[in-house]
């Protein structure tokens, strides 16, 4: 993304997560994002790119977020993730997950469902490549998704779990590789 087209990415994505995807209309998310119409329809065509420009942005957001600083790939890595993860949903108020929202308010839109279904794919591929063993990447992948539907009711508790249970689910597997 140009910077131009990336600021204004950036300006969608807080007017999203601040009014959700179904209210804000396009003279709303223009004076949010503090451009002109001709401007943000020349990086943005449509609403429907709009949110698809903020989906990308939180991505690559959120992709930089939990790469940096972690360990090699291993328990103390994948304990890290959820650290990390509770750290991004304290900095998010404990909000569910960004994506999810933009799809449930535009279940119609095949764009979106890929996008949200890219990111997804993506954090699943990380997380095997974060805890070394890619059998472990689904477990990971549920509890991660489950950390942040759960951590606006339940908070850091849900992160301490999810920590607990990678830490048994490592142990298993040295357990039963050493018998």
């Amino acid at each position: 993304m140009s910077d131009a087209k990336e600021n204004i990415a950036a300006g969608l994505e807080q007017v999203f997560w601040s009014r959700g995807f179904a209210e804000p209309s396009v003279p709303d998310l223009r004076a949010g994002v503090g451009v002109s119409m001709r401007t943000l329809y020349r990086y943005f065509p449509s609403r429907e790119a709009m949110i698809l420009g903020a989906l990308e942005f939180r991505h690559q957001r959120y992709m930089r977020y939990v790469h940096e600083g972690v360990d090699e790939p291993g328990v103390r890595a994948a304990e890290q993730l959820f650290d990390k993860l509770g750290g991004w949903m304290r900095m998010t108020e404990g909000k569910e997950c960004f994506f999810r929202q933009a799809l449930a308010a535009n279940p119609d839109s095949g764009e979106i469902a890929e996008t949200v279904k890219r990111h997804k794919s993506e954090l699943l591929t990380f997380f095997g490549e974060l805890s070394g063993k890619m059998e472990f990447a689904s477990t990971l992948y549920l509890l991660h998704e489950g950390v942040t539907a759960s951590y606006a009711e339940l908070g850091e508790t849900a992160v301490e779990d999810a920590k607990t249970l990678v830490r048994e689910m490592f142990r298993r597997a040295n357990e039963s590789r050493l018998s």
